[in-house]
């Protein structure tokens, strides 16, 4: 019978806690075995000292009922495991002196609260226990590669998803894009090379009437034949002299149009006439 009582005790299985009372610290251990609930409790900064107590189907009897079922005894496990672990722990009647009749209770703000008593272990008991606690822990560290606390777990990088939504990129393009940028690259510094080694033939004649040196901000950029040729320079007409209206024959000297007259020449008689 009592095989089937503790079977629905497993809820108290292997737990572990820290109990701060006053001044003191202890550390309590719940295990469940066969035909009863024990309760391992260790003082801190003292030589080693701790105490045990117990469960056994007479306790449970007491407090449930003979006739209690397996949906009742694993309720009350779980309600005694849920106040374990949320720390509602207290060791009643403490003193430090040997023979005090210390008692572990479960869930002190309770109507009802749970009390095991505690024996103390003698130092053997003691280093037994301790040591078996350690073996326990140094199993179970093999799956961490035997560290004591376990690694310790990357921060996951948080990712935000962009409220629009992208188009879908076929896996067979995305390849063959990722294959033509890496021929791309492998193959441009041969094609540097080829670009060096040969000299550069223009396409068009240079004209060296045509090529501007344009000066600013420190660079200097040329223009060749091949662009669009800059178009030359207005230039003002040269002022060209009136050249004389070249004189007709027979014109007179002071008015160029008009015809010279004729002077004939008066001959005068002599005084001997």
């Amino acid at each position: 019978m009592s095989l089937d009582i503790f079977s629905n005790f497993s809820a108290l299985d292997e737990l572990i806690q820290i109990i701060y009372q006053s001044i003191y610290k202890f550390v309590a251990v719940s295990l469940v075995k066969d035909d009863c609930w024990m309760v391992y409790v260790g003082l801190s900064d003292s030589d080693g000292r701790w105490w045990k107590g117990s469960w056994t189907e007479a306790d449970v009897h007491g407090v449930l009922g003979s006739k209690a079922s397996e949906k009742i005894l694993e309720q009350f496990a779980d309600q005694l495991a849920k106040l374990f672990v949320e720390g509602e722990l207290y060791i009643s009647n403490w003193s430090t002196k040997p023979g005090a009749q210390l008692k572990f209770t479960v869930g002190p703000a309770a109507k009802r609260p749970m009390q095991i008593p505690l024996e103390e272990l003698s130092p053997s008991e003691a280093a037994e226990f301790a040591t078996g606690i350690l073996v326990d822990i140094a199993l179970q560290a093999k799956s961490r590669k035997c560290h004591l606390h376990g690694s310790v777990e990357p921060v996951p990088s948080i990712t935000y998803q962009a409220k629009f939504s992208t188009p879908a990129v076929d896996s067979r393009s995305s390849v063959s894009i990722h294959a033509t940028a890496a021929s791309s690259s492998s193959s441009r510094p041969a094609r540097d090379e080829e670009l060096v080694s040969k000299p550069v033939k223009p396409s068009h004649p240079v004209d060296v009437e045509t090529v501007v040196n344009h000066v600013g901000d420190g660079k200097v950029q040329a223009v060749a034949g091949g662009s669009k040729k800059k178009r030359p320079a207005e230039t003002e007409p040269k002022p060209q002299l009136a050249l004389a209206p070249k004189s007709r024959k027979g014109a007179s000297l002071a008015n160029p149009n008009k015809k010279a007259r004729k002077y004939e020449a008066i001959e005068f008689g002599s005084d001997s006439d």
